[in-house]
């Protein structure tokens, strides 16, 4: 079966390639091929999905699933795909609401007992919009943890905020959907999902444990520094499925093929109605929210600077890292799942937007993250601490051809010079991650949120600008901008 869906997948590919309106498509695929293939020379590990104009273009994978044994990733391959989990629980609770079995404007109160005072008005549609006040975790992924002690943490925590006035992540908030299905339907969570989303989706590679994974094909995931972490399913479960601190918001097990068959899904009403997925990506907002960039039931929906709508939403434990872009105006859909959550890589997706929507796009090629580079790295930040930005771009034009500056690295230090109230360093950091990545949509945002975070609002927006202008379709920058313009009407 999965012969076939590749062979097939690969028909499509080659069907697509030689017939359609093939020149711009054609350098489009090539770049975004070449693209790829420089990022896993440079340590991308993952599999990586690819639509243009409603027809997969690219199924690979890159690097490997388990380097010790040299299994390399395919789209076969099994990855974590983190908070993307949260999608599948916001269209069960909409199944549910469909089969007339529950309201989004019913409060929590109806389906759990002695719920406080402070957390009774709480509904299932703030829980689903990160708009219910609850903290974010109250333990770790995979700690040890049972239904009731798990509602008694989450029902005795403090509230951020009063529920439906403002937006803050909440995983606790998606796991208490995951237990309001189970109440609702009277199945467990996994088996819920599957019979009223996946199997008529026909996936058949996604879940905990339902699935009874080949566990050759489940990626080991790595460290930054290449250690290994392990395998999702090596972990400390409960029987079937993690516990309660994961499950419902995270950990699903899937493919990027699998994937592609939600979005396929999705863009038909097999599974949600129309008006069940009008509700998945246009809840009811917030008074202070306009509705062109907002967190919606699982996804992040926002306007492009084309006019059309880009459909989101990511996952990561900083091991695995998951990103699933959809612009389903454009007929453009992009799924990568990798096995070593990196900087370099993360915003990978972003990258082949940038590719396909704008001709003359050059995605920079990032640095390698190895020894002789970090220590560079190092040096340049201390020069710049000790003797100032003008010694450092000294220091940075005389190095031996070999090195090169790391330009995430750069980033996360400027931000943990802010932290640590040492805002001119932090900004000379910022201002020399331009210097060496003039280009970078990355280097740039950094610099403008640099400005930003130190109060120099003006040239806050000339660096974040900029950085649109290279990648237009990165919603968080879009955000800053917005609210600073606000702010300076």
């Amino acid at each position: 079966m999965k012969f076939f869906l590749t062979a097939v997948l690969s028909l499509v590919l080659l069907v697509f390639t030689n017939c359609g309106p093939t020149n711009i498509e054609d350098n489009t695929s090539h770049k975004i091929a070449n693209y790829l293939s420089e990022l896993e020379k440079a340590g991308f590990n993952g599999s990586v999905l690819v639509e243009l104009h409603g027809e997969p273009i690219l199924l690979k994978g890159y690097g490997f699933s388990n380097e010790a044994r040299q299994i390399r990733n395919s789209p076969a391959t099994i990855f974590d795909i983190g908070s993307i989990t949260k999608q599948f629980t916001a269209a069960a609770i909409l199944k549910l609401e469909m089969q007339g079995k529950l309201s989004t404007d019913d409060t929590i109160s109806g389906y759990f007992e002695n719920v406080p005072k402070d957390k009774a008005n709480i509904t299932i549609h703030d829980l689903l919009r990160h708009q219910s006040g609850l903290i974010s975790n109250v333990g770790k992924d995979y700690e040890q943890i049972r239904e009731a002690e798990f509602l008694t943490k989450v029902l005795s925590s403090p509230l951020r905020f009063e529920s439906g006035t403002a937006f803050s992540y909440s995983n606790i908030g998606y796991s208490l959907l995951a237990m309001i299905v189970e109440k609702v339907s009277g199945q467990d969570y996994e088996s819920f999902l599957y019979e009223n989303l996946w199997r008529p989706a026909q996936m058949e590679m996604t879940g905990y444990s339902r699935p009874d994974f080949d566990t050759t094909l489940v990626a080991v995931s790595y460290f930054q520094d290449d250690s290994i972490w392990g395998k999702p399913i090596g972990m400390e479960w409960d029987s079937t499925s993690p516990y309660w601190h994961l499950k419902g918001n995270g950990g699903i097990l899937s493919t990027t093929e699998d994937l592609y068959k939600w979005h396929q899904c999705l863009m038909t009403e097999l599974v949600l109605s129309k008006e069940a997925k009008q509700k998945l990506y246009y809840p009811k907002i917030r008074p202070e929210e306009t509705g062109n960039a907002h967190y919606a039931y699982g996804w992040d929906v926002s306007q492009t600077n084309r006019n059309t709508t880009m459909i989101w939403h990511n996952g990561t434990n900083h091991i695995f890292y998951a990103d699933f872009l959809r612009f389903t105006d454009e007929q453009v859909t992009l799924i990568m799942l990798s096995n070593k959550s990196h900087p370099n890589f993360d915003n990978l997706n972003f990258e082949m937007a940038g590719i396909i929507f704008n001709a003359n796009y050059n995605p920079e090629i990032p640095a390698a993250d190895n020894e002789e580079n970090r220590i560079f790295t190092k040096h340049i930040i201390k020069t710049i601490a000790g003797s100032g930005l003008e010694k450092a771009k000294e220091e940075y034009n005389t190095r031996k051809n070999s090195l090169e500056l790391l330009e995430f690295m750069m980033r996360g230090e400027g931000f943990d010079h802010i932290d640590n109230e040492q805002p001119e360093i932090a900004l000379q950091i910022f201002e020399m991650n331009v210097y060496a990545y003039p280009k970078s949509a990355r280097a740039l945002q950094g610099l403008g949120e640099g400005y930003m975070e130190t109060g120099k609002k003006e040239a806050a927006l000339v660096y974040l600008k900029k950085s649109l202008s290279i990648n237009a379709d990165n919603p968080f920058v879009n955000e800053l901008i917005s609210d600073l313009e606000e702010k300076n009407n």
